[in-house]
């Protein structure tokens, strides 16, 4: 099966077969594995200095408390673990080496400096209060606007001004063309840092296996690259071990990392021959896993009386924390706000400047969306601003400057190939689906009616999804392969059984990949069976981040499927005395096209290809029903949505209500509308948070002044409206299957829009909304403070 319009299974909106036992509370997440006999628990003592030497380390309390076995510091794991390098080929980008356990300094709260390893979690933690360290506090940088200053402490004593890394780009005359605008604005656009809080926090558990094998259980979503990173920093060999991940309580680009306490699980296994186990509590959760964001656009925007875009140039700046983590390096959030800013506009003449800054924080990495949502709150705010200078509404600006399908396939100024979409159908569809003409109609001047400031946002967004080989090789990371793969094998019984590179934290994968291999090999989806996330049985691959899965791991079931399918038509050829040409597979059978009363079920065929009974396999025909395949897509999908918001802005006390919000999204092909949908709602409820309340707030002295729940605030059900999502398909002709990602277009959506709403809610009063997160008291703040000026400028003016 190669035509679209023949799936059977893709396109339908299908229950997720992991609710079957998810929902029942059957689901096994790391720490619902049975502890093998002799499991020991590691505890963490983690640093309170955001900077400082460490002078002494006294463990001798700590290793008297009963059931704790040994208490370690970085100088005992020198020569077990290779610190944690994250292997970037940039040519400014400087690397960062970290000791899994600090040894001569901290560079950042929570970073942690000793381990405790004790018979049961309770002794463990007991001791972690016993062990005294000395520290000499050291001055240190937090704000990423420090960061560069002469004076400012230096995170890694090689790297100059905190810049771990630095690149530029410009068309051709730039300063010129730029120059030449009739109108230019500037602005200054500000996302805050974020923590990724899963509901399930990291854990790990390693045991021993046969030999020098191990077993390494762990919360991640990138077990090949787990397990090569194991293999790299301990000096295994690779084939000693197998990773396996359980149930993901949810992943977001957190779980995408290879963090020092599995490196240190998997070394103590290893030296003690014993099952470790640890497990993540919230606190640690929110000082040691990865953070987000903490972004600065400095940006210009040229453009001509009819709103049509002349010029771009920005100055852009992201916060790495202290150390660039692995796989993925510091860059990736520089580079991508920097490349995805241009979004679906035809901007033709862009430069910019970027740069990675370091400080005493927590080291960022990649969280969903990697740097779009905050790029598109940029630039998006820019569409915005020019509508209000000339007086043209929002929409139609967009409309003026976006890329139309006459441009397809479109490459961007930087080299990004757009194959398929219709981006003004899109924005014409929300705009009529949403009621924004009737909404701007019946808008009030000055926004204000019954006590709220009422306004309308909108986003108008792309998404760079499924990523291969070639995407990360320019972008410099080597230790991140871009492919993925899958082996689909038919058993004697006819069952099918596909092994897919891949690793769920949410997504059905159970469900989509059995609904693409049902339809491509014609099988009846009851028959197929999908396995992931166990390197002992699955093929290398690369694992689910940035909106790749349905991309690359849908496309290597596809080929496989196809493989498998024709040597079942071959075989059911020979059993039917047919041509293979004139073979349909569907339901599990081969059937004869021109006379359907002549059929082999795939069980008939897969006994000819085992040599089960007296059945002969084909001339030439190997043994097995079988194939494994790799896939490579050849450049990136682009993905496009756009989001219409409106909100009410309390007057009285900065309240922020939406009241109605409107999606259409085109992600190619839609393999599962209900799960599209679901992937669509837990990213807007994720931007929503980002522009409401989440933030990581550190004092000047690096302290992360709210690591708990209690005052790192989230959204709930009651913050979430309900939504209108409408799709649109435009499959992709560059890749395999027709899939765009869909994993991150709700919250690359969702910030933008809100935060525009929120902006138009207040422009009537003259507030520039410009940062994100818009908590309450920065809102009051901003309407009192613009009324304020209002107020004065009306009495200055009847003064005359």
């Amino acid at each position: 099966m190669t035509s679209h319009e023949s799936s059977k299974f893709i396109g339908r909106s299908m229950a997720r077969r992991e609710d079957r036992y998810l929902l029942r509370g059957q689901g096994q997440y790391v720490d619902d594995i049975a502890e093998p006999a002799g499991t020991l628990h590691l505890a963490f003592v983690m640093s309170p200095h955001a900077h400082a030497r460490i002078v002494s380390i006294d463990t001798s309390e700590a290793l008297r408390v009963p059931g704790v076995v040994a208490v370690l510091t970085g100088e005992d794991f020198a020569s077990l673990v290779a610190p944690i390098r994250a292997d970037i080929e940039m040519p400014t980008y400087k690397h960062t080496d970290r000791d899994v356990l600090a040894r001569e300094k901290v560079r950042f709260v929570g970073e942690q400096v000793a381990v405790v390893l004790a018979e049961n979690k309770y002794a463990a933690q007991d001791a972690i209060e016993l062990v005294y360290v000395d520290y000499d506090i050291l001055p240190a940088v937090v704000a990423l606007e420090d960061a560069r200053r002469p004076d400012a402490p230096l995170v890694h004593d090689h790297i100059d001004n905190n810049i771990i890394f630095q690149g530029e780009f410009s068309t051709p005359d730039f300063a010129e063309k730029h120059a030449g605008s009739k109108f230019v604005i500037r602005e200054k656009i500000r996302h805050g840092r974020l923590a990724g809080v899963p509901m399930e926090p990291r854990g790990c558990l390693a045991v021993p296996d046969r030999g020098d094998s191990l077993v390494f259980y762990t919360a991640t979503q990138i077990p090949h690259i787990v397990r090569t990173g194991l293999a790299t920093h301990l000096g295994l060999e690779e084939s000693c071990i197998r990773v396996v991940v359980p149930e993901v309580g949810g992943g977001f680009g957190t779980k995408a990392q290879l963090y020092p306490e599995e490196l240190i699980a998997a070394a103590l296994c290893m030296k003690h021959r014993r099952p470790i186990k640890w497990v993540q509590d919230r606190r640690e959760e929110l000082l040691t896993n990865i953070h987000a964001r903490d972004h600065l656009y400095d940006l210009e925007i040229g453009f001509d009386a009819n709103g049509i875009v002349t010029s771009l140039k920005l100055e852009f700046a992201t916060n790495a924390g202290a150390y660039s983590s692995y796989p993925f390096g510091a860059t990736l959030e520089t580079t991508g706000g920097a490349r995805m800013i241009i979004g679906p506009y035809k901007i033709q003449n862009y430069a910019y400047k970027n740069y990675c800054l370091t400080t005493h924080t927590g080291p960022a990495g990649v969280y969903r969306g990697v740097a779009q949502p905050s790029c598109f709150l940029a630039i998006e705010a820019l569409m915005d601003r020019i509508g209000r200078k000339l007086g043209i509404d929002p929409l139609e600006v967009r409309l003026r400057n976006v890329v139309t399908p006459s441009d397809m396939p479109w490459t961007n100024v930087l080299g990004v190939r757009y194959d398929t979409g219709d981006y003004p159908a899109c924005l014409k569809r929300a705009r009529e689906v949403s009621g924004y003409d009737n909404f701007r109609r019946a808008q009030r001047a000055d926004r204000l009616e019954t006590g709220k400031y009422r306004g309308i946002g909108i986003s108008n967004m792309t998404e760079i999804t499924g990523t291969g080989a070639p995407g990360w090789r320019v972008r410099g990371l080597r230790s991140v392969s871009g492919v993925d793969s899958a082996t689909l094998r038919i058993d004697p019984t006819g069952k099918v059984t596909v092994y897919v590179s891949h690793a769920s934290a949410g997504q059905g994968h159970l469900t989509t990949f059995a609904q693409i291999a049902a339809d491509y090999l014609g099988a009846r989806i009851e028959d197929v069976r999908v396995i992931e996330g166990d390197t002992g049985s699955t093929p290398f691959g690369t694992g689910t981040f940035a909106s790749r899965s349905a991309v690359t791991g849908g496309g290597a079931v596809i080929c496989a499927a196809q493989k498998v399918g024709d040597k079942i038509r071959r075989i059911a050829a020979d059993m039917l005395q047919a041509d293979a040409q004139d073979i349909s597979l569907c339901e599990g059978k081969a059937v004869v096209a021109h006379d359907p009363g002549r059929f082999a079920s795939f069980q008939d065929v897969a006994e000819i290809a085992y040599s089960i009974g007296n059945g002969v396999l084909p001339e030439g025909e190997e043994f097995g029903l079988e194939a494994s395949e790799f896939y490579d897509p050849p450049v990136v999908t682009v993905a496009n949505a756009v989001h219409i918001v409106e909100v009410a802005v309390d007057a009285r006390d900065g309240r922020v209500s939406i009241e109605n919000y409107c999606i259409v999204h085109d992600c190619g092909r839609v393999i599962n509308p209900m799960i599209v949908d679901g992937q669509i709602h837990g990213g807007v409820a994720q931007g929503i948070g980002e522009v409401l309340m989440e933030e990581m707030v550190y004092d000047e002295n690096g302290q992360l002044v709210n690591a708990s729940l209690l005052d790192y605030l989230l959204p709930t059900a009651m913050d979430v409206p309900n939504l209108q999502i409408h799709h649109m398909e435009s499959p992709t002709i560059d890749t395999t299957g027709g899939f765009k990602g869909v994993g991150e277009g709700g919250v690359i959506g969702a910030v933008p829009a809100v935060a525009n709403a929120i902006a138009d809610a207040l422009s009537g009063i003259g507030a520039n909304v410009n940062s994100v997160p818009l908590r309450p008291a920065h809102l009051l703040s901003l309407i009192r403070n613009a009324v304020r000026e209002e107020g004065r400028a009306a009495i200055e003016e009847s003064a005359y």
